[in-house]
This record gives C-alpha cells, structure tokens and sequence, in this order.
C-alpha cells in the first residue's frame, strides 16, 4: 500500500502510540482487500459498545484508557438501555451500569454520544462525495444512496478510523462499485406506497431478490425522507445492500440509464401490490383480532415529526395504551428533547407509551440471550406489533416473539385495544 509522508509519520510513532497503532490496522485491514492506498474521511458513525454483547464494554473501557482520541467526528449508534429510564423499562442494574461505563469512555475519546441508528436525522449530512465510515445498515444505505457520500459497512475496525481520519481506498468509495446491477420497476400507484411501512415493504422484497448488490429503482413515486429510510433500512436487511439508485430522488444518477452507466441490468424486477401484500402476510404471525402484548415504532430511530404524529393520534383518540401493552416510541435523544419542549412527550407519556432513547427492544435486554443470563422470561415479549419489516425481522429472531406490521395508526390502535385489529 501507498501511504503518504504525513501517513508513514503517524505509523512511526510521530502522533503518538494509539494513533500509530490503530493505523496499523487500517493498513492490515486494507492490505488484505487489496487497496492501493488510504484516503481520508470526514465523518465516521461508530459503533457504541453494547452491554448486551460480553467483553465490549471492557474492551472499550481497555481502549480509552491508552489515550485514545478521535480525529473527526464520531458519532455513536444505539446503547443496550435507555441511560435515562432504564429502570422503568426492565433493564437489569448490573446491565445498565455496565453500558454506563462505556458512555465515560466514548466521552474520554471524544465521541459525540448520539446514541442512535439514524444520525442522519441530527444533522450530521456528509456531503455527496464525501468519504466516511459508517455503522448501521440503515444509516449506511442512507447515506450512500440519498446523500451520495461514500461508506462501506464497517465493523468493529470503525474504532481505528474514527482515532487516525483514514480508512482504505476499496468498496463503495469506489465509483465502479456503485454502478447499479439490477433493475426494480416499481408497478405501484400512489395509493400502494402511501406510508412508510409501504415502502419498507417494497424494501423487503427487492432486498431479497438482489442480496448485496446494487438495486436501480424505477418509478418510485414521491418519497420521503422517512420512506427512504424506510426502503433503505429493509434492503439492507433481508439482503445485504448498502447502496440502491432511486432517480431522481437519490444523489448520483440523473436517470435509470445514468445509473447503470451503459451496463446491462443482471436482472429485471418487477414489484406489483400483490407482491407488497404477500410480504405483509408473510411477515404477520399474529391473527386478526390476537392479543398482543407490545407496540414499537422507530426502527428507525423516528424524528420529532414522527413523534408528534403519535401524539396527535391519542390527543385525536382521547384514548390509553392497553395496560397489558408496552408502548416503545423509538428515537434520538435529540428528537426526545425537542419532542418535550412542544409537548408531544406529555401526551403520549399521560396515555400510558414511553419514548425511548438510545436503544431499541432488539438492541436491550430483551433479547434472548441476555434474557437467560438476567432470569428473564424468554420470550419477552409474546407479540409485538410494528411499522418496520427491519424491526419485524429482527424481533422474530432475536426475541423470538410474534410480530405483525401495520401502518403507525394501526400499530396505535393495537396498543390502545390490545389486539390485533383486522385491516
């Protein structure tokens, strides 16, 4: 590998021992992937140690104690607990006080604490072309596709380009790998994809068929910033795609044909409403009419327009949540300030639903490892209704519980009546 003269003196020793050894690794890591060089990047998004996960937050807390300290900014995704009220929502102690640790730590590094799977939506926008590294597969794809910055799925070796500013020249940062590989005609009118949960379903299908290539959306409709989010969360998560062209809605293609940069499509698919209504019966395992036990919205984290939302709807309803239903509203600590100040956070907090920062049910205690080393009951959770493909498939296998997906109101109504209702 080719490293500049100001890199060669950071690997010496030049800028200190932790920076000269987290270089290493990223010239090991890009070294074994074969890129010629380094680059350097603006932003990273790292991966907050969870408790849940044994040896992180030691490790961690190992780490920070070499004088480690970040060279760009870093922000964090999600904790194992919200720091605030973790009591209130089951966490154990010993659970909690271990993830606090790792906060102390990542503030002695110098990380920005977001704690959330969608920094995106707390201003931190690196600009198309920019190079970064990121964790979180919804932020990922966001940030490729829409914003048009350059990221590939990082790991735990994020923690070394957050320390130096380097990451290799391989993958995504790479124009030739960001030309699209299939195409996606998108055979749905506007009343198909109306909510997000639509599009999360479009998501679903699409990232199934092309696993971690590189899907060209045609037709797409009118989109918004939490649909696209929405696409892009679920394409990441029944496939493994970390970029997708939707033009002209995302960043770097005028049109289809730009996209595929004069390469012919490896396949073409088409996604028609029977298409997007198998895949919500698919991922429903809970009757019309079933009980359920817990309601989650935010997979993605949602922003303060999303929580006024769900306050509106008790306000408009007049209504409780269910007391056998846990209400998780999830989100940034961020949105949950500015969802205090105008108000939203007292309403839905006076019917009965928490707003929950940092974490999210998959990413806690109630998973079923972690349950089995606190004596918690297994499942958690027995069924839970969501708005999010990402969140029904992950709560399926990581709680083992029953889920559905339904719009947000309907996910509402859920909690307020504790059943399923029939759509």
């Amino acid at each position: 590998m080719r490293l500049t003269d100001d890199e060669r003196r950071m690997l010496d020793g030049a800028y200190g021992a932790a920076k000269a050894r987290a270089l290493d690794y990223v010239v090991q890591f890009g070294t074994a992937f074969g890129a010629e060089r380094l680059v350097d990047v603006i932003f990273v998004n790292y991966p907050a140690e969870m408790s849940i996960y044994k040896g992180q937050v030691e490790d961690l807390v190992e780490y920070a104690e070499t004088g480690a300290e970040v060279a760009v900014t870093t922000v964090t995704s999600t904790l194992a607990c919200d720091l605030e009220q973790w009591d209130k929502l089951g966490c154990p102690r010993e659970l909690y006080e271990l993830q606090a640790q790792a906060v102390d730590a990542h503030k002695r590094m110098g990380l920005a604490c977001t704690y959330t799977c969608a920094p995106q939506l707390c201003g931190f926008i690196p600009p198309k072309g920019s190079y970064i590294v990121s964790v979180e597969s919804s932020a990922i794809i966001y940030y490729n596709s829409v914003l048009g910055a350059r990221t590939n799925r990082g790991g735990h070796l994020t923690r070394y380009s957050a320390i130096t500013g380097k990451y290799p020249l391989m993958g995504y940062l790479l124009d030739e790998n960001r030309i699209g590989t299939h195409l996606v005609k998108v055979n749905l009118t506007a009343d198909d994809l109306r909510e997000d949960c639509d599009y999360s379903a479009l998501g679903f299908i699409v990232g199934e068929r092309v696993g971690s290539e590189v899907p060209v959306f045609d037709q797409l409709g009118v989109p918004t910033q939490t649909s696209l989010l929405a696409l892009g969360a679920t394409l990441a998560t029944s496939g493994g795609a970390a970029l997708f062209h939707a033009p002209p809605h995302t960043a770097e293609a005028r049109d289809v044909d730009d996209a595929f940069k004069g390469r012919t499509p490896k396949e073409v698919i088409e996604v028609g409403r029977d298409d997007l209504r198998a895949a919500f019966e698919r991922m429903s395992t809970i009757p019309a009419g079933g009980e359920v036990d817990f309601v989650t919205l935010g997979c993605p984290h949602y922003n303060v327009a999303q929580i006024r939302a769900v306050a509106d709807f008790f306000r408009a309803a007049g209504a409780r949540v269910n007391p056998g239903v846990r209400l998780w509203i999830c989100t940034s600590r961020m949105a949950k300030r500015l969802a205090e100040f105008d108000g939203s956070l007292g309403v839905i907090e006076a019917a009965g639903g928490f707003v929950v920062a940092d974490c999210c049910p998959v990413e806690s205690h109630m998973r079923i490892p972690t349950c089995r080393d606190f004596g918690l009951p297994v499942p958690n959770v027995r069924a839970m209704v969501v708005d999010s493909f990402k969140q029904a498939r992950y709560v399926r296998d990581l709680i083992g519980c029953e889920t559905a997906v339904r719009t947000r109101d309907e996910c509402l109504k859920a909690a307020v009546v504790g059943r399923l209702q029939r759509v």
